[in-house]
């Protein structure tokens, strides 16, 4: 590749020829007028030929000059450009959450976020994963739930998940023990009934079914559907620490279960050097501790 001329030159050289002075140029780019008149003087150097000669008002460009001076104009917008794109994708963190967790835990708590790093966007994305794979989306960082020990990836933990039984006050009230959950519509948001199976064991009654049985897409819909007096919903309480406290859905027994799951923050290995990751990671594990 051919040598080029300094950066700040070709600044200096297209700021006076806009100004049609070295002293409006300084005054652009917030120098001396002497520091503007080297600057240029270095690039009439560099080319072997004057690019302005002086008149009454100032400066005016010579032929050489009015040849140069479109395709330095085109190069620095263009760079101009490419690095105003590149600050603000540097400026952005792409984190995808369970929907549960994205609604229920973390966003209530993006303002906070945002006021300890306000020049960070970051873009949340919905999706439901037990295996984080990174070759088919351009998020940054996935918040996986599961057992953790996926290949290749840092994997941060952050939270167990403990399993509580969730419902309606009105339907409570006719909960004296887990066995009676037999005569109870059973809420659930996968079709193995991992959780509920994981908490009946927990509770002593591994073999009890509900009377009904109903299937949703995301534990928040279940929990919605529970606050509504369709029957119990299965979740992490840990997600649901508002509502509880409002009173809306109740823990009809005193009985938490581990389920052997957690959640953690992974990322590819190689982005671990990115500074938005690494804020958003010390993020993370503080407010958890807190």
């Amino acid at each position: 590749m051919p040598a080029l001329p300094p950066l700040y030159a070709l600044q200096a050289f297209l700021a006076a020829a806009d100004c049609g002075s070295f002293t409006g140029a300084a005054t652009r780019l917030n120098l001396t007028q002497g520091a503007v008149s080297r600057q240029v003087q270095l690039l009439e150097e560099y080319y072997g030929c004057p690019l302005f000669v002086r008149v009454a008002r100032g400066l005016t460009l010579t032929a050489e000059g009015q040849q140069l001076l479109a395709p330095v104009r085109q190069a620095l917008e263009t760079l101009a450009q490419a690095s105003a794109r590149v600050r603000r994708g540097a400026d952005v963190l792409r984190v995808q959450f369970p929907p549960t967790m994205a609604v229920r835990w973390f966003l209530p708590r993006l303002p906070a976020l945002q006021a300890a790093m306000p020049g960070l966007e970051i873009r949340v994305a919905t999706h439901w994963t037990d295996a984080p794979d990174f070759s088919n989306t351009d998020a940054d960082a996935i918040i996986a739930h599961g057992k953790g020990g996926w290949p290749n990836l840092v994997e941060v933990p952050l939270m167990r998940e403990h399993l509580v039984p969730l419902c309606s006050p009105q339907i409570a009230a006719g909960l004296r023990e887990p066995a009676d959950l037999a005569g109870a519509t059973l809420l659930h948001a996968t079709a193995s009934r991992h959780e509920w199976l994981a908490w009946l064991r927990g509770a002593g009654v591994p073999d009890l079914r509900g009377a009904r049985e109903q299937l949703f897409d995301t534990v928040d819909m279940c929990v919605q559907s529970a606050e509504r007096g369709l029957g119990v919903a299965i979740a992490d309480a840990a997600l649901f620490t508002d509502l509880i406290a409002s009173g809306k859905v109740v823990k009809p027994f005193d009985i938490e279960v581990d389920s052997g799951n957690g959640y953690f923050l992974t990322y590819p290995p190689q982005r671990g050097e990115q500074r938005n990751i690494r804020l958003f990671e010390e993020w993370l594990v503080d407010v958890l501790r807190g």
